[in-house]
């Protein structure tokens, strides 16, 4: 008689071992190894996440380092994807300076694979807007998980659309543990001070003098990254209920197809001010949803020809 609980519970609880299946690479994570749950045909990658000399660490402090990324992979949320364990190992690393021996650790995750941009894509060709109660799924999802991580003082750092996730499997928008697969919580001032201009469209106002800095942002008085996070999903909402299309005022554009609320919650999130805008827990004081005397345009007729009454200029 099989146990109770849900299905993602049974497979983690129940796989006798790890099937390597490849190496393979993803642009938002880096060089993973991918592996499949054996008997079960569900699949998760590895990544490193930590490589130290050893000389620079005795066996404890490389013990008490293994522990802390396994206290780590024990934080459980619905709408972030599991890390399931971390494992370390000693290997030669071929360096300027010849052989060294370094401490390397290694975390396993579940593979997110349909990003949120893929999804706009898909009905940018149809040319058909989110309806709003799928919208205000994505809300509530990134929420949630964005929540729970200020709740532990944990920032994402790096939300755009090909960093959330839909899971077909569970019909959640999800998103990583960013700090913690992106080795050494380091992602973050990597990601905020990056010249790449498809990523700097994410950049709250207030982290723009710092592209050219070395400065650890996370220890700036200026900078709160829980509101640095939050503006960038407004960007997201933006991208992603436009379809990409590039509006002089994206907001007014909406506003003939979306809720009040929903263009409110939009534009408490990018509030240049960060002084005014929000975090994560003070945005859960907003309405989450359309009241009820506010009806939901979703004539996607006349959606449809407002695109095609413009150009194919887009924005990414």
């Amino acid at each position: 008689m099989a146990k109770r609980g849900d299905p993602k519970t049974l497979v983690l609880n129940n796989f006798e071992e790890l099937k390597f299946v490849d190496n393979i690479y993803c642009p938002q994570r880096g060089q993973l190894r991918l592996f499949r749950f054996h008997p079960f045909a569900k699949y998760m990658v590895s990544k490193l996440v930590c490589s130290v000399p050893v000389q620079q660490m005795d066996v404890n402090q490389q013990q008490q380092l293994l522990k802390q990324y396994k206290e780590r992979c024990k934080i459980k949320q619905p709408h972030i994807f599991y890390s399931i364990e971390s494992e370390s190992q000693k290997t030669m690393k071929l360096g300027q300076f010849g052989q060294t021996e370094v401490f390397q650790i290694f975390v396993f995750f579940e593979y997110g694979q349909l990003t949120l941009h893929e999804l706009t894509e898909r009905r940018q060709a149809k040319r058909y807007l989110i309806p709003e109660p799928e919208v205000w799924c994505l809300i509530k999802g990134v929420m949630q998980a964005l929540h729970f991580f200020q709740n532990n003082n944990i920032p994402h750092g790096m939300i755009t659309t090909k960093t959330i996730y839909f899971d077909e499997e569970y019909l959640l928008y999800r998103v990583y543990d960013q700090e913690l697969i992106g080795g050494r919580w380091g992602n973050f001032n990597k990601y905020q001070q990056t010249k790449d201009p498809e990523i700097q469209v994410f950049l709250a106002p207030e982290t723009k003098p710092f592209i050219n800095s070395e400065a650890n942002l996370l220890d700036t008085a200026q900078i709160n990254p829980f509101k640095v996070d939050v503006f960038a999903f407004g960007i997201v909402l933006l991208q992603s209920l436009t379809l990409f299309q590039a509006f002089e005022n994206p907001l007014k554009w909406l506003d003939q197809f979306y809720s009040k609320n929903l263009i409110t919650f939009i534009t408490q999130c990018i509030q240049p001010d960060p002084n005014k805008r929000q975090d994560w827990i003070g945005l859960y004081q907003l309405p989450l949803e359309p009241s009820q005397d506010q009806k939901i345009n979703e004539r996607n007729s006349l959606i449809q020809s407002h695109f095609e009454n413009r150009g194919q200029k887009t924005f990414r």
